[in-house]
């Protein structure tokens, strides 16, 4: 039997041939993702008339997968998820991803450490923070997700050892903040003496600093659920029905609150009820589990097959996106009421904020893919935004702490929105030297042991 050759100029092609009724779709039986049983009756696609049964398996875009035409055909691709993982290497997108979101947090940040209440309730603070909410926390959970499948240390044992490292990271680093707190505020006191109003912010800081739930925490517990799914085999359709449920539940189970602090302070952390902490983790797993799901994916398109995924996946995520976005803003017309409705969203995202999120994390991706050639050229740039990637944790972690000096050597009175963005700058840059010479340290006490 001759090979007939059929080149599909795309999805836009097959969806226009499905409403017009060229296109007859039964449901199969799913084996990993979900599979279409499509029946192409006499449709055109670049000059060529063919009639075909094929099996397409679909996943954001309609992806052609070889092993499942029936014998005798072959496609022309739009571009192949493929049966087997052939791009297990280092994702350069991701790392464009995540270095741009460090230097964002560590500007977010400034507001929320060491800004005035002017420069916190200010519109440059609100507007700069809801651009960021879209992503953010959820964009540095889905990169975890993401960044698991690619990892050497992917088995389920290894991702306790590291869910339970990041829990012991959580709770040093509070006792960092805090050091650091009493440490600046008393050098300070010696050199300009106390006073009554920045000894009481002095106190909300010092519990703070102590009570803080931060990205470790909800990373350590996210690597725990990882390991039990990764141990228990589950499938990625698994993954995609437990991110939509994670998202469906969370709204309700926030409504979970003790009169027990010790109880309350627990749930607060797990589902976010009385809102008491920074983070709470039940809620962002849904994140990790479509970050997974992604990695996954992108596993089995070839590299020199990105770029259409890329192209395809980020013109429809992003329009999905946009359009979320705007139907946030109409329903929560002015500055500080949608502010105050993405800050919930952001702290406890619901099934909208979870896909409105996730379109918009692919969109951050294909933009990322496509800026890559441009940013490489810039040497400097590129390689310093590999390297925020690389260290994040450390730079994440790190800088805090400096956010905690600068406030205690101020007595937390407080900086402006110009204050603010200016020391967002220094801290970045000292935060860098700070790692720098931490990893420099351990390289030199490594190879003295050498």
């Amino acid at each position: 039997m001759e090979s007939e050759i059929v080149e599909v100029r795309g999805l836009i092609d097959l969806l226009f041939d499905l409403l017009n009724g060229k296109i007859k779709i039964r449901w199969g039986d799913c084996e990993e993702l979900v599979f279409l049983h499509i029946t192409l009756e006499r449709v055109k696609y670049t000059g060529i008339e063919k009639t075909a049964s094929w099996v397409w398996e679909f996943f954001w875009v309609i992806c052609w997968q070889d092993s499942l035409l029936p014998e005798g055909h072959e496609v022309r691709k739009m571009f192949i998820l493929r049966e087997k993982e052939v791009n297990v290497g280092r994702q350069r997108e991701l790392d464009l991803v995540k270095g741009f979101l460090m230097i964002m947090i560590i500007f977010i940040h400034s507001f929320q450490t060491i800004g005035n209440m002017e420069a916190v309730t200010s519109n440059a603070h609100m507007v700069l923070f809801t651009l960021f909410m879209p992503t953010g926390a959820c964009l540095y959970l889905f990169a975890m997700g993401f960044g698991s499948v690619f990892t050497r240390h992917s088995k389920p044992e290894d991702m306790v050892k590291n869910g339970v490292k990041l829990l012991l990271y959580q709770g040093l680093s509070n006792l960092c903040y805090a050091a650091a707190i009493v440490i600046s505020f008393g050098i300070r006191n010696l050199i300009a003496g106390e006073s009554a109003v920045g000894r009481e912010a002095y106190a909300e800081n010092l519990y703070a600093a102590l009570t803080f739930v931060n990205i470790f925490f909800i990373s350590g517990m996210c690597y725990l659920v990882l390991a039990i799914y990764r141990k228990l085999g589950v499938s990625l359709r698994g993954y995609i029905i437990s991110a939509i449920i994670v998202a469906i539940i969370s709204p309700f189970a926030k409504l979970l609150v003790s009169d027990n602090s010790a109880i309350n302070w627990i749930l607060d952390m797990t589902f976010g009820g009385k809102g008491e902490t920074s983070f709470c983790f039940f809620p962002y797993l849904s994140y990790v589990f479509l970050g997974y799901v992604f990695g996954k994916t992108l596993r089995r398109i070839p590299e020199n097959e990105k770029g259409d995924f890329y192209r395809k996946s980020g013109i429809i995520c992003g329009v999905i996106a946009v359009i979320w976005f705007a139907c946030c803003m109409i329903l929560h017309p002015g500055i500080e009421e949608f502010f105050n409705y993405m800050l919930e969203q952001y702290r406890i995202p619901g099934l909208a904020k979870v896909a409105g999120s996730f379109c918009a994390i692919m969109f951050v991706f294909a933009i990322a893919f496509w800026i890559m050639p441009i940013i490489e050229k810039w040497k400097f740039g590129y390689h310093k935004l590999c390297y925020y990637s690389k260290q994040i944790s450390k730079i994440y972690a790190v800088h805090i702490g400096v956010y905690y000096v600068i406030g205690g050597f101020a007595a937390f009175g407080g900086f402006s929105v110009k204050g603010c963005l200016i020391w967002s700058v220094i801290v970045l840059i000292v935060t860098d030297l700070l790692v720098q010479g931490y990893i420099s340290i351990v390289n030199k006490i490594k190879s003295g042991k050498n």
